[in-house]
């Protein structure tokens, strides 16, 4: 367990960068996955790299991330990124293009979504944290097992949650559509 509050332990000091901490110069792709391992390594589990140039071209090619203008980066690619990379952990692919569509129409943007979604992801971690902390605490029990439980029922009710309001927003758009025509 020691290694597990450890890791929650850096979870707590997890920052991630902000629209004004990202490269204002353009990036060759090999740059780009470089800053996503950098921003999302510390708190990464799976071996191997984080975002790989497969997964780029089939973003582009999925309409999620925009194209390169010649072979080149922007931080707008990376914030893009970096956002997919936690979504994707937790949501399909269409939902995730119909998320930063919404969240980036709601904040006026894509460098307000990205601090937003940042901010967001940041109190989640520190959230879950202190959610372990409070079981152990209340519940006397610091089993993996039982800790897996609870996170796993807390991870399946916020991914329901997250769909019913895709849903919500799609119902809403396409109920104005039909009354413009």
């Amino acid at each position: 367990m020691d290694e597990l509050q450890e890791w929650l332990d850096n979870l707590e000091e997890f920052k991630l960068p902000r629209w004004s901490d990202l490269p204002e110069l353009d990036l060759y792709r090999d740059q780009l996955l470089t800053l996503i391992d950098k921003y999302l390594g510390p708190i990464w589990l799976d071996d191997g790299p984080i975002v790989t140039t497969s997964m780029v071209n089939n973003y582009v090619k999925n309409g999620l991330l925009p194209h390169p203008i010649k072979k080149r980066y922007t931080r707008e690619h990376l914030a893009y990124l970096i956002a997919i990379t936690f979504l994707k952990q937790v949501v399909s692919i269409s939902e995730i293009k119909e998320g930063i569509i919404l969240m980036t129409k709601l904040n006026g943007g894509i460098d307000n979504a990205f601090d937003f979604f940042c901010a967001k992801q940041e109190t989640a971690l520190k959230l879950i944290n202190h959610r372990v902390e409070d079981q152990k605490l209340s519940e006397g029990n610091d089993s993996q097992a039982y800790l897996m439980v609870e996170m796993v029922t807390m991870s399946f009710a916020s991914k329901w949650v997250t769909k019913k309001i895709l849903l919500l927003s799609n119902d809403d758009g396409s109920k104005e559509k039909s009354k413009e025509k």
